[in-house]
């Protein structure tokens, strides 16, 4: 008997077997994702969408790996959302809550680019990048620039100063040079012109003496001008009370002649008008 061959059939997918792939495949990609940033929830979610994306996840799977991630206190801050999830994008919803919550305002970005951000241990390149963050596009590429190697070291700056590279990147991979390049002297001259800002001991208490010095001048002279002003009151004094007297004609009744005014009695000659006889008489005649 000739043996019956069956014909091949399509094997039709295990269903049993494909559950357990699926999940592992679930599981692979949720510990991919990291634990929340609340410092920095935009770039988390960015890195979260980057994960999931390609693989297709559902927008449920997509909300529950994310709330997987959250810590305790953020769960606290979203309970309403986890309670009880909207019928249709769950993922968006909670992405949007936790974006308002954890998120800093504009302004609060703009502040802390203009005044916060230190170099530090940082490369050149990574302050410019932390401050292009902070930026989000609403400042121009000049004043990001201008801001930028305000927190650079001197000598960084002098050397971009004269650098014919215009575009942001290509001056942060030159600073990054500079600064491996001259790291140890760099740190010396910053640490050497801020302890020169610094004045020391010495320096303040002569500025003290100085200034001291300069108070008893300033006192000696206000004692020469009140010594001054003394004597010229009782100059000008005498004056006016010369002045305040009236002077003698020869209508005076106390009228005196030029001898009798000089010799008084001694005086042998008299021209009249001459009061002295009135007062005192003398010879006429004699001198």
């Amino acid at each position: 008997m000739n043996p019956q061959f069956v014909q091949p059939q399509h094997l039709q997918p295990d269903v049993k077997t494909e559950e357990p792939t699926a999940i592992i495949s679930s599981l692979s990609v949720a510990s991919k994702i990291p634990e929340f940033w609340p410092e920095n929830p935009r770039l988390w979610f960015i890195q979260v969408e980057a994960i999931l994306t390609p693989q297709k996840t559902s927008d449920a799977n997509k909300y529950f790996m994310v709330v997987a991630k959250l810590s305790k206190d953020v769960i606290q801050q979203v309970a309403d959302i986890v309670a009880k999830p909207p019928e249709t994008n769950k993922f968006e919803a909670l992405k949007n809550r936790l974006l308002q919550i954890y998120e800093e305002s504009e302004t609060r970005q703009i502040q802390k680019l203009i005044s916060e951000v230190e170099l530090g241990d940082q490369k050149p390149s990574q302050l410019l990048r932390r401050m292009k963050e902070l930026a989000r596009g609403k400042i121009e590429d000049d004043t990001l620039k201008i801001l930028w190697q305000g927190h650079l070291p001197t000598a960084v700056r002098s050397v971009l100063t004269v650098t014919s590279a215009k575009d942001l990147e290509e001056l942060s991979a030159i600073a990054d040079k500079v600064m491996e390049t001259n790291q140890p002297t760099t740190q010396i001259s910053e640490v050497a012109r801020s302890r020169a800002d610094q004045p020391t001991n010495l320096e303040i208490a002569t500025i003290m003496a100085e200034i001291a010095k300069i108070n008893l001048k300033i006192q000696e002279m206000d004692r020469g001008r009140s010594r001054y002003r003394s004597r010229s009151g009782y100059r000008n004094c005498s004056r006016s009370q010369s002045r305040s007297r009236p002077r003698r004609t020869p209508e005076s009744p106390d009228w005196l002649c030029s001898y009798h005014h000089r010799y008084r009695k001694r005086a042998r000659k008299c021209v009249p008008p001459c009061n002295w006889k009135t007062a005192s008489p003398s010879p006429t005649t004699g001198n």
